[in-house]
């Protein structure tokens, strides 16, 4: 069998379901809430819905269409029924249509004869979503469970509980939010149950967005980025990190939390410090921001010779790329400051003090500051490649990405972790964060929509090569290397 041509129809609903309804939506809400503005009918479902379709519109659906490339050539085994990803989204775009619809206009229609049919229409979404996410994951058991060289693969079998934790997520939060949009719809409200919501939320970022993210860095950054290839315990991280997830989130499912309160509120603590402390570990032994380790096979990239001239200062590519890794490095300094405020809150709940830093401000790092910069740096490192392309667009969008993303991040997290006696001090600091909270959401909205032009413009047009100093052999290897790296023995 050959490998299936990666399916760019994923990153384009990925793209527009995030430009015209997550990023669109949560820009809106950040004004609102900013500058304090009257929220209007409604206005807790369209965070609801805000935050599902950013987590499964614009992230989840991402993560479908790398995986669904990447894996099997991790797995030296081709997709057995490639056919089904069209299916994969011909349930996923119309779910995501019809929450998006169901839920902005549901709240203005109590009372009306349409409320209870429209209400329906969002139990259909959760039925064509939970449709979509089991075929994808039975694609992805069929392909890891047909590869007979998985146990000499060493690469594939160190990731192997990401991956794992990665399936049971998505399967877990599909029936979760099935159950919570038929229990919305059977008991005539306009929000699902709030406690199980954020449970859920929890649960999908904990086992599916930071396992995968960090079985790809661990694969791909090695090649991409020039660091020396893991010779850590990747396979024990995994574990660890799983046993972490474990006393956080199942002790916070509403149906436990109540039993015994004190004793749940500390397992959970526990959990968030082992979390923390997992994580940090994790982005040490990458050695991605800290580059303490010499580098091993990968130091070939920068061999310069006669038919292959210096790629960019320790780095294996030319610039072709624009400088992605600032990306890649924003998303690892977001990610190692959640992890310290988890580890901070977790050791602060078992010595018996209170948190000032709320669950909001903690979660936007993990997935505005993390996830959104690690999927910006990837998007324009990995998916010319996928396309056929050997550089992206516009390295100045790359750039402008960047500098949208970060100053989106900055401005949403930071306000959240002022203390309240600055403001007392400073009387003019109360606008500056309200107008910096405000304004978060339209930049993240510009920088995915810069990110969307770039890949558009990348994949439409045919270019001349970056650097035109004959790449094309140093592109030959790198092709090579990468392929070995997938691979890797």
């Amino acid at each position: 069998m050959r490998y299936a041509e990666f399916h760019s129809g994923f990153i384009w609903t990925s793209l527009t379901t995030a430009i015209i309804a997550g990023f669109a939506l949560g820009a809106y809400l950040a004004v609102v809430i900013g500058y304090g503005f009257p929220a209007g009918q409604g206005f807790y479902a369209l965070i609801q819905t805000h935050g599902h379709l950013q987590l499964v519109g614009w992230v989840g659906v991402f993560i479908m269409g790398i995986s669904l490339h990447f894996i099997p050539r991790l797995a030296s085994f081709p997709i057995p029924h490639p056919e089904r990803m069209n299916r994969i989204l011909w349930l996923m775009v119309p779910g995501l249509l019809l929450r998006t619809v169901g839920g902005a206009v549901l709240a203005s229609l109590e009372g009306s004869p349409i409320f209870v049919p429209v209400s329906w229409l969002v139990v259909a979404s959760g039925v064509l979503e939970g449709g979509a996410i089991v075929l994808y994951v039975s694609l992805l058991l069929e392909t890891m469970r047909g590869s007979d060289k998985t146990r000499r693969l060493p690469a594939l079998s160190a990731v192997k509980p990401y991956f794992g934790m990665m399936a049971v997520g998505w399967v877990l939060y599909a029936g979760l939010n099935l159950f919570l949009v038929l229990h919305m719809a059977l008991n005539s409200t306009t929000t699902v149950d709030t406690a199980w919501n954020e449970f859920a939320i929890t649960s999908f970022m904990s086992l599916v967005l930071l396992p995968v993210a960090f079985a790809l860095s661990v694969r791909l950054f090695p090649l991409y980025l020039a660091l020396p290839a893991p010779n850590w315990p990747v396979y024990g991280i995994g574990c660890v990190y799983l046993l972490a997830v474990c006393l956080q989130v199942i002790p916070a499912a509403p149906s436990l939390a109540g039993l015994a309160p004190d004793v749940t509120r500390r397992v959970i603590a526990l959990g968030m410090l082992l979390k923390g402390s997992v994580i940090l570990w994790f982005v040490w032994q990458l050695d991605l921001l800290t580059r303490r380790r010499p580098l091993g096979r990968h130091a070939r990239f920068l061999d310069a010779g006669p038919d292959r001239p210096p790629t960019r200062p320790g780095l294996p590519d030319y610039g072709e790329f624009g400088r992605f890794e600032r990306l890649v490095y924003a998303a690892y300094t977001w990610l190692v400051l959640a992890a310290f405020v988890e580890l901070l809150c977790g050791a602060a709940i078992l010595l018996g003090y209170s948190t000032p830093i709320g669950t909001d401000a903690i979660r936007h790092m993990y997935l505005l500051g993390f996830i959104t910069h690690l999927i910006f740096g990837a998007s324009v490192r990995m998916l010319p490649g996928f396309l056929r392309k050997k550089r992206v667009a516009s390295t100045a969008l790359v750039d402008t990405t960047f500098w949208l993303g970060s100053t989106a991040a900055a401005c949403r997290v930071v306000p959240l972790l002022l203390p309240s006696w600055l403001f007392d001090e400073l009387p003019a600091g109360v606008m500056l964060t309200q107008t910096a909270f405000a304004i978060s959401g339209l930049l993240g909205w510009g920088a995915v929509l810069c990110l969307a032009m770039n890949l558009r413009q990348t994949q439409s047009n045919c270019y001349q090569e970056a650097t035109g100093q004959r790449p094309t052999a140093a592109h030959g290897q790198g092709n090579a290397l990468r392929a070995e790296g997938y691979r890797e023995r």
